[in-house]
C-alpha cells in the first residue's frame, strides 16, 4: 500500500463518519430566526437504537483507525528492516557479500567462494549490525591466516543508489577494518570503491567467475591501464596481487590506503642492488627512475629501472628468490645532451593544460624514437593529463586527456552510456553480448572528442572499436582473427616469396639496385595472419602491388629499398601492405590486391645523418647484413638467428632481429654505419 492509496482511504473514511447536513442545518436557523429559545438542564432522550447507531459508528471508526495506522507503520517498518538498502563485499581471496537494510542491519550474508565458505562456516550473521558482522568476518580471515603482515591487502565495495551515503559507508569501513588490523599489529593496505547498482556487465562477469562485482571492477581498471592479460588470468589472482598490479600500473580508479606488504619478498634495496652489480655501476653514477613491484607471468617482480649518461638499464627481478628474469639496455635519454629537468617538464605540461595545482603521478625520463622526452602524468579535478615534453626543448610532444571520475558515473555530459556504446559496437560486429567477453570499455578524451574504447573477444578473434560518446557513431574499428589467415592458393610468384623452406625474415640494406630487387618482403609481427605467395588469377602480383605503389610516390621500384610487401585480409578484402625508404623518406601503403588501386597512402621524412652516407637510397657506408650477423652470432655463439631486417629509426639505418638458444630470446638493434649495438636485450621464458 502506497502512501497515495491511504490518503485515498482517510478521505472516504472521513466522508463517511460525517455526513453533509450543512444545508438542513442553515435551513432550521432561518425557521427559528427572531425566537428566544429558553435553555434547559433537562436530560435529552434518545432513543436505543440510535444510541446503539452512534457506538457503532465510533467503533467502526476506530477501528479503521487503528488498521490504517497499523499499515503505515508496518509499511515504513517493512521498509526499513527488510528490504535491501546497501551491499557490501569484503574480498581478500574469500570474496564475501552482505546484503544490508537502511539501519545497518546484515539481511544476508553470502559467501562468493569455497575460501568464503570457511570463513563463513558457524556464523549466523543475520540480524546483527553491520560493524558486528565485519569485525567477526576480518577477525575470522585473520585466524585463517587470508590477513597476516604478509598478506595485508583486502577490498572493499559498497553498492548503494545514494552517492553520498555509498561513499559514508565506504569510509566508515574503511576506518573500522583499519582499527581491527591495527590492534593486530597489521598495518593494512586497503583498497576500496563505490559502485552503482545496476551494471549489468560487471555483474555478468561476476556470476560467471565466481567473484564479487567489486573484484571484477578492479580487474577491469587494471585491464584499462595494461592490456597484456585478460580478465580470466587476473580472476584467479587474490587481492594482495590485484593489489600489486594496480599499485604497478597507477590505477587512479580505486582508492588506497595503505602500502603492499614486502615482508613476504627480498627488498628493495636488494633488488636495486642485484641489478647495479649486473650492470657493472655504482649507485652514485645512476639515476634509478623505476622500482617496484609487479606481477608478471604468474609472479610477483620488481621492476628495476636506471640510466647514466650512455644508457638506460631495465631489469626485471624475481622477487622471491632474487632471480634476474630480463635485462634490457638502451641508448640514454642523456646521451642527447642537457636536458631541461623534471620540474620544468612538469612546469610545461600544467601550462599547455591550462590547470591549477595538479597532484602529479608520474614524472620519468625516457628515450622514444630516438628522442629523450618526459613523461608527465597528473589529475586535476575530474580530469587525467598525459604529456610527452621534449626533455631538450620543453616543447610539447603529445597530450592526452581522460576523464577519471568514480564508477558511479562518467561525470561527462551528454554521453550515450557505457551500455549503448557496448551495444553499438556488437551490432557493428553482428553479435550478441552473450557471444563475447569484453576486455575495456573506457570513455575517453581524444584531441578534445569523448570516445568510448572498446575491446572484446570472441573463439575466433579480436575487436576494437571507438564510438563517439555524444552522437554513438562508430569512429574507427579493428579486428584481428586468432587463427591463421590464408589467401587463396595455386602455385608461383616471385623468387623471394615463394621459398618453401623456413628462413629469417631478411631485408637487405640499399648498396645496389640488384640487391634491391631481390629485397624479401618482412614478415608481419601479427601472429593472425601468415603471407603467402600470390597465385591466385583474381588478384594483382607483388611486384604490380610495389610499381603501383613506387608511381603513386613518384619513383620506380628499382629506386627505393622496400621493407615490407604483405598480403593480407582486411575486412573481407585482400590488401598488399607495401613499406619502402627513399630520399630521406618512409612511405607507407596499401594496395587492393584485386583492382590495384590504392586504399592508403601515408609518407614521412625522416632526417639525414651525418657520419657517412645519407638516409636514402644507395647509401655505400653502411655494414653488409653478413656482417650484422656475425656480429649478433659473436655475442651468443650458441643461439640460433630468428629474424633480421634492414630499418630506419629516426634517420639511422639500423638492423634489427631475434636470436633464440633454449628458453633465452635476444632482441638486437645495431647502427647499421658503424656495427654499435644500440640495444641488446635477453629474455627468458
Amino acid at each position: 500500500m502506497n502512501n497515495k492509496e491511504i490518503k485515498r482511504l482517510l478521505n472516504r473514511a472521513a466522508q463517511s463518519a460525517a455526513p453533509d447536513i450543512l444545508d438542513s442545518v442553515l435551513s432550521a436557523c432561518e425557521q427559528q430566526k427572531g425566537r428566544n429559545l429558553v435553555m434547559t438542564n433537562a436530560p435529552v432522550s434518545e432513543s436505543p437504537r440510535k444510541r446503539r447507531g452512534i457506538r457503532g459508528l465510533a467503533i467502526g471508526l476506530a477501528v479503521l483507525c487503528l488498521v490504517l495506522v497499523g499499515g503505515i507503520g508496518g509499511f515504513f517498518g517493512y521498509q526499513n528492516y527488510y528490504a535491501v538498502d546497501s551491499i557490501v563485499a569484503f574480498d581478500v581471496n574469500p570474496s564475501i557479500q552482505l546484503e544490508v537494510n537502511k539501519e545497518e542491519k546484515v539481511l544476508s550474508a553470502e559467501p562468493l567462494n569455497a575460501d568464503a565458505s570457511k570463513i563463513l562456516f558457524d556464523m549466523d550473521l543475520k540480524g546483527t549490525d553491520l560493524n558486528v558482522a565485519t569485525n567477526a568476518i576480518i577477525g575470522s580471515m585473520l585466524r585463517n591466516g587470508y590477513l597476516s603482515d604478509i598478506a595485508n591487502s583486502i577490498l572493499i565495495t559498497v553498492e548503494n543508489g545514494d552517492d553520498e551515503k555509498a561513499a559514508a559507508l565506504q569510509e566508515q569501513l574503511v576506518s573500522e577494518i583499519n582499527q581491527i588490523l591495527g590492534s593486530n599489529n597489521i598495518e593494512g593496505s586497503i583498497l576500496s570503491q563505490t559502485l552503482s547498482t545496476n551494471n549489468s556487465d560487471l555483474q555478468q562477469k561476476a556470476a560467471t567467475y565466481n567473484i564479487s562485482t567489486g573484484k571484477a571492477s578492479l580487474i577491469e581498471e587494471i585491464l584499462d591501464t595494461n592490456s597484456q592479460y585478460t580478465f580470466e588470468q587476473l580472476s584467479s589472482l587474490s587481492i594482495q596481487e590485484l593489489n600489486i598490479l594496480a599499485s604497478a600500473k597507477e590505477v587512479t580508479g580505486v582508492s588506497s590506503s595503505g602500502a603492499v606488504s614486502t615482508k613476504g619478498y627480498i627488498s628493495e634495496t636488494d633488488a636495486r642492488d642485484t641489478a647495479l652489480s649486473d650492470a657493472g655501476v655504482q649507485a652514485s653514477s645512476v639515476t634509478v627512475q623505476k622500482l617496484l613491484l609487479d606481477w608478471d607471468d604468474g609472479r610477483v617482480v620488481y621492476d628495476v629501472e636506471f640510466y647514466d649518461r650512455e644508457k638506460t638499464y631495465e631489469y626485471e627481478i624475481d622477487a622471491t628468490s632474487g632471480e634476474i628474469l630480463t635485462r634490457k639496455t638502451e641508448v640514454s635519454p642523456l646521451a642527447s645532451g642537457d636536458v631541461i629537468g623534471l620540474e620544468a617538464a612538469q612546469s610545461a605540461a600544467v601550462s599547455d593544460a591550462g590547470v591549477s595545482s595538479p597532484t602529479f603521478t608520474k614524472g620519468t625520463l625516457d628515450r622514444d624514437n630516438g628522442r629523450s622526452i618526459y613523461e608527465i602524468e597528473f589529475i586535476s579535478g575530474n580530469t587525467k593529463y598525459e604529456y610527452d615534453i621534449d626533455a631538450l626543448s620543453g616543447s610539447v610532444l603529445s597530450r592526452k586527456i581522460e576523464n577519471v571520475s568514480t564508477s558511479t558515473g562518467s561525470g561527462v555530459s551528454g554521453v550515450i552510456g557505457e551500455d549503448a556504446a557496448r551495444q553499438t559496437a556488437l551490432s557493428d560486429a553482428g553479435l550478441s553480448a552473450s557471444d563475447v567477453t569484453f576486455g575495456k570499455v573506457q570513455l575517453d578524451n581524444d584531441d578534445g572528442r569523448w570516445q568510448y574504447e572498446i575491446e572484446f573477444y570472441t573463439s575466433s578473434g579480436k575487436y576494437e572499436y571507438d564510438i563517439d560518446a555524444q552522437s554513438g557513431s562508430i569512429l574507427s574499428k579493428e579486428s584481428e582473427a586468432t587463427h591463421t589467415v590464408t589467401p587463396p592458393s595455386s602455385p608461383t610468384s616471385s623468387a623471394a616469396s615463394a621459398e618453401t623452406t623456413p628462413a629469417p625474415s631478411q631485408t637487405t640494406p640499399p648498396s645496389t639496385s640488384s640487391q634491391t630487387a631481390s629485397t624479401a618482403p618482412s614478415t608481419s609481427s601479427t601472429p593472425s595472419t601468415t603471407t603467402t605467395p600470390n597465385t591466385n588469377p583474381t588478384l594483382i602480383s607483388e611486384q604490380a602491388a610495389k610499381d603501383a605503389a613506387a608511381s603513386d610516390a613518384g619513383l620506380s621500384s628499382s629506386s627505393v629499398t622496400f621493407t615490407q610487401v604483405q598480403l593480407e585480409k582486411d575486412d573481407g578484402r585482400w590488401e598488399y601492405e607495401i613499406d619502402f625508404y627513399a630520399n630521406n623518406t618512409e612511405y607507407d601503403y596499401t594496395i587492393d590486391a584485386s583492382t590495384g588501386s590504392i586504399l592508403k597512402r601515408e609518407s614521412e621524412q625522416k632526417p639525414s645523418y651525418t657520419n657517412g652516407g645519407t638516409a636514402g637510397g644507395g647509401a655505400s657506408s653502411t655494414i653488409s647484413i653478413d656482417q650484422a650477423k656475425s656480429l649478433v652470432q659473436a655475442k651468443a655463439p650458441n643461439a640460433t638467428l630468428v629474424e633480421i631486417s634492414y630499418d630506419y629509426d629516426d634517420g639511422i639505418p639500423t638492423y634489427e632481429g631475434e636470436m633464440r638458444e633454449g628458453r633465452t630470446e635476444y632482441e638486437f638493434e645495431i647502427d647499421a654505419r658503424n656495427g654499435n649495438f644500440l640495444k641488446w636485450e635477453t629474455d627468458y621464458d
